[in-house]
């Protein structure tokens, strides 16, 4: 059987476009025309289970032993997100660069990730790599959890192919996020977001609201499956169907797309880019 890592190794991704696969979490692959990976966010292992008794749904949809990126993004230290089993044997057999926080970076150093291999990246700054710019955006992810804070955790903007993307990371509803609406002449062409509403993130009303007043033309629900047998409580929202109606409702003009754990969309420029 082809494993989602063959599939996206053959796939073929059109200039001005961007192919993006979904790993459950917050965890993407995306890959570009010139064949440059980029993983975001990717939890390879099920050490949450072992330090927090919660089981992931499934596998991960690629094994560490297969993944392939060219370059790993992580949002935030939380071990969903930058995984202290998975990312040091990624390490150990490619030579993957990393990009994440300065919490981020310093995990990954103490897992002896060579340094010249990791790169701090905090909100407001930018980083290139080969045909892809990364731009870390604001965040307020609160997950209640002593010892588990996230002062530098960030949100991602994806620039490559004529295109820009916008990867919510772990966040509440922050009027600062607002501002990425602002620039009408290089619109959001893509917004993953977050839609679970407990641990420190927007539920899908807010999701829904922050959409709305981006504007993005494809919108993809992240982190309502990751998790076996956990509601997160009577204040989550895990139906992706939630946030499309309060969407609509709301006046949102863009296709959303609800992606099953290892299915792929292809991300095109919006109407007005």
């Amino acid at each position: 059987m082809t494993t989602l890592a063959q599939i996206i190794a053959k796939t073929s991704v059109r200039p001005g476009s961007v192919m993006a696969w979904w790993l459950g979490g917050t965890g993407f692959v995306f890959k570009t025309s010139t064949g440059t990976q980029v993983y975001v966010d990717p939890y390879f292992s099920n050490c949450v289970a072992r330090i927090f008794g919660v089981e992931r749904t499934g596998p991960p949809p690629i094994p560490v032993e297969e993944a392939a990126p060219d370059l790993v993004v992580a949002t935030h230290w939380h071990e969903d997100h930058l995984d202290p089993e998975g990312l040091p044997i990624l390490a150990r057999r490619s030579q993957c660069r990393f990009l994440g926080p300065p919490s981020c970076r310093s995990r990954l150093l103490g897992w002896l990730v060579p340094a010249e291999r990791v790169t701090a990246l905090s909100a407001g700054e930018s980083h290139t790599f080969r045909d892809v710019r990364i731009i870390a955006v604001a965040a307020r992810h609160l997950a209640g959890i002593p010892g588990w804070e996230t002062p530098d955790a960030i949100g991602l903007l994806i620039e490559t192919e004529g295109l820009r993307i916008y990867h919510t990371g772990d966040t509440e509803y922050d009027l600062r996020l607002r501002a990425l609406a602002y620039d009408k002449e290089r619109p959001i062409d893509a917004m993953l977001t977050v839609i679970n509403g407990v641990g420190g993130n927007m539920n899908a009303h807010e999701a829904a609201l922050l959409a709305w007043q981006i504007s993005p033309r494809t919108l993809i629900p992240m982190h309502h499956i990751l998790w076996k047998d956990f509601t997160g409580g009577a204040q989550a929202t895990l139906d992706p169907a939630l946030l499309a109606d309060t969407y609509h409702r709301l006046g949102g003009t863009g296709q959303v797309a609800a992606l099953a754990v290892g299915e792929g969309v292809e991300i095109v420029r919006s109407a007005g880019g």
